[in-house]
C-alpha cells in the first residue's frame, strides 16, 4: 500500500514537472513574441550600439570603437563671442583620459573648453598635451567622460609597416562625428590617395563640426583624425566638395613628445606647440 502511494506521488510529482516545463515553454514563446512585436524605445533606436546586422563581425567593431569613443568638443574665447563646435575621440594612456581632436577649431585657454556625450553632460579639460596649429590636430587630458569608452592608444595606432595596408587606395574605413552640430552621425569611406603632405584624402562626407572625428580602419585602428573639406574652383566660383574628405594620419603626430608630456604630472600645467 505504501508502496503504491510512492508510485502515486511521484507520478503526480513528475506530471507537475512536465506541467510547469510547458508552462515555462508556453510563457517563453509569448514573451518573446510580444517582445518581437514591440515597437522599440527612444532610446533602442538611439543606442550607440544599435548597429547594422548587415556588417562583417571586423566592421561592426570598427564602428563600435568609433560610436562609443565620439565626444564633441566645444571651444569658447573670452574675447570673442560664440564658440567653436567639433567632434573627438575619447582616448586612454596610463590611467588618465584624453581627446583627440583637430586644433583649428581651439580658440581659447584649457579653461574655456568643455567636453560633451550624447546625455549633454560636460566635461572639463585639465590641461592641453599638445595643440598643433601647423599640423592640424590636439591631445587633450580631460575629466573621465560616463557614457562614453575610450579607445586604448597603446592598442589604437597602427605600427610602422601597417600603414601601407591603411593608405592603400579604396581600404574602407569608418568614422563618427557631428557634422552641422548633427549626431552623433556615422559614415563609411574609402581612402583614395594622399596629399603631397600625406594628408590622406577619403571618399566619405563631412561638413563643419565633423572636425576632430576620428577615422578608424576595418580592423579598429584609429588612423587619422578628419580636418577639411577640399574646396575647388568651379565657373560659378568656389565651391566645397563635401565627399572629399582630408584627414590627418596619425603618422604625423610627434608621439615621442605627445607621451613624455602626458607622462607629466598633471600639475605641471597647460602645454601647447
Amino acid at each position: 500500500m505504501l508502496k503504491r502511494a510512492f508510485a502515486i506521488l511521484s507520478l503526480v510529482f513528475k506530471m507537475a514537472i512536465v506541467i510547469l516545463i510547458g508552462f515555462g515553454i508556453s510563457m517563453g514563446v509569448s514573451l518573446s513574441i510580444i517582445e518581437s512585436t514591440r515597437f522599440p524605445s527612444e532610446d533602442e533606436l538611439k543606442s550607440l550600439d544599435n548597429i547594422s546586422n548587415a556588417m562583417s563581425r571586423d566592421e561592426a567593431r570598427a564602428v563600435s570603437l568609433s560610436r562609443h569613443s565620439i565626444v564633441q568638443v566645444l571651444s569658447a574665447n573670452k574675447k570673442s563671442v560664440g564658440f567653436s563646435k567639433m567632434s573627438g575621440t575619447y582616448i586612454a594612456h596610463q590611467d588618465k583620459f584624453y581627446i583627440l581632436t583637430a586644433a583649428h577649431g581651439i580658440m581659447g585657454e584649457c579653461d574655456d573648453l568643455v567636453i560633451a556625450n550624447t546625455k549633454d553632460a560636460l566635461y572639463e579639460c585639465i590641461r592641453y598635451i599638445i595643440i598643433d596649429k601647423w599640423t592640424d590636430y590636439a591631445i587633450i587630458e580631460v575629466e573621465e567622460v560616463l557614457d562614453r569608452i575610450p579607445v586604448k592608444l597603446s592598442a589604437a595606432i597602427p605600427s610602422n609597416r601597417e600603414w601601407k595596408e591603411k593608405a592603400a587606395v579604396l581600404s574602407e574605413v569608418f568614422y563618427t562625428g557631428y557634422p552641422n552640430s548633427l549626431g552623433p552621425l556615422t559614415f563609411r569611406g574609402a581612402v583614395a590617395g594622399l596629399s603631397p603632405a600625406n594628408y590622406i584624402y577619403l571618399h566619405s562626407y563631412a561638413w563643419p563640426g565633423s572636425s576632430g572625428a576620428g577615422v578608424f580602419s576595418t580592423d579598429g585602428h584609429l588612423i587619422g583624425i578628419v580636418i577639411a573639406l577640399n574646396v575647388g574652383l568651379t565657373g560659378a566660383g568656389y565651391d566645397v566638395l563635401e565627399d572629399l574628405v582630408i584627414i590627418t594620419p596619425l603618422f604625423m603626430i610627434d608621439w615621442e613628445t605627445a607621451y613624455q608630456i602626458m607622462e607629466e604630472s598633471s600639475l605641471a600645467g597647460d602645454t601647447g606647440e
